[in-house]
């Protein structure tokens, strides 16, 4: 029995790991294509989290263990790390799939809205973790991009001049949105794809 459940925990470990780097390659793909555009950088999160979510919800329907939330948003912000001084991404990244973590085993771990809530805590963090430096730890941004180059300087010199508190909360909100817009795709293509052709749990 012991065996069994180390196994299943195992299989469910590989299984958030495949899943999670196809979530970073994809993000990887889209910060990279559309990334150099200030207007595409600043409503990013509103593009991956909606992406995400169908990657995420088939992610969690075939390992549905506890940490998920945990494990995916430490792996993603250590991919982020260095993408926002301080590492302000990994940190809001994980303190957002922490949060999540929370919401899905208090709201019912089978529940869609325990999933919507708990992914939409995720995503915001990441969010969070772009759009923070941009208003607050605008010097340490500059000085960060001015290393990468000289491609990438003028990108976050324009995000610092786009971002506002005000545009900060409606970008957050919306950022909730999607990621709940992406989770009902996600479960939508569940039903029509995956379920029937007997790939997802």
């Amino acid at each position: 029995m012991s065996n069994t459940k180390n196994n299943s925990k195992v299989k469910d470990l590989i299984t958030i790991g495949i899943f999670n780097a196809l979530l970073i390659v994809v993000f990887g793909a889209i910060a990279c294509t559309v990334g150099f555009f200030p207007p595409i950088l600043i409503i990013l999160p509103l593009i991956l989290s909606t992406i995400g979510g169908l990657i995420f919800m088939l992610m969690i329907t075939k390992a549905p263990m506890r940490g998920i939330f945990i494990i995916s948003s430490a792996l993603l912000g250590l991919v982020l790390f260095n993408m926002a001084p301080g590492g302000s991404m990994f940190i809001t990244t994980l303190a957002g799939g922490i949060i999540g973590e929370i919401i899905y085993n208090i709201l019912g771990r089978k529940k869609f809205v325990s999933i919507a809530i708990g992914y939409s805590c995720y995503m915001l963090g990441l969010a969070l973790g772009e759009y923070y430096p941009f208003l607050y730890m605008q010097e340490e941004y500059i000085k960060l991009y001015a290393q990468k180059g000289s491609q990438s300087l003028p990108v976050a010199q324009k995000c610092i001049e786009i971002m506002t508190p005000e545009l900060m909360i409606i970008l957050s909100v919306l950022t909730i949105i999607t990621s709940v817009l992406g989770c009902l795709w996600g479960r939508k293509m569940l039903h029509k794809h995956f379920l029937k052709a007997g790939i997802a749990r």
